[in-house]
C-alpha cells in the first residue's frame, strides 16, 4: 500500500492511499514469486482511497464523505490510483469551499 499526503489545498490535507488488490489465484502466484525473486513487482490492480482533514494529516477528526471518483475505480500503477483519488478530492474540496 502507498500514501501520500499533499496540503494543505484551500484549507485542507488531502490523504491519498493506493492498495494492490489480487483476485485469490493471481495473490498466490504473486506470493510465489516474491519468494522466488525479492524484487519481483506483483501483478494486479490498485483501487484509490482519500481523506481529508483541516487540521493536518495525523488528526484524528477527518471528514467522513463519499467522494466521487468519476468512472475509474482501478488502476494499473500506485501513481495512476493516488493521482486520480488526490484530484477528485481537490475538485471535491473546490466544490466544499466555492458552496459557501
Amino acid at each position: 500500500m502507498a500514501e501520500r499526503v499533499s496540503g494543505p489545498y484551500r484549507g485542507y490535507y488531502i490523504s491519498a492511499a493506493a492498495r494492490l488488490v489480487a483476485a485469490h489465484e493471481a495473490a498466490q502466484a504473486a506470493q510465489a514469486a516474491q519468494a522466488a525473486q525479492p524484487d519481483h513487482r506483483p501483478e494486479g490492480l490498485y483501487v484509490g482511497s482519500v481523506s481529508l482533514s483541516q487540521r493536518g494529516p495525523d488528526d484524528p477528526h477527518r471528514i467522513e464523505t463519499l467522494v466521487e471518483l468519476g468512472a475509474e475505480h482501478r488502476f494499473a500503477t500506485e501513481t495512476d490510483a493516488l493521482e486520480h483519488v488526490e484530484k477528485a478530492a481537490r475538485e471535491y474540496v473546490d466544490r466544499l469551499v466555492d458552496a459557501h
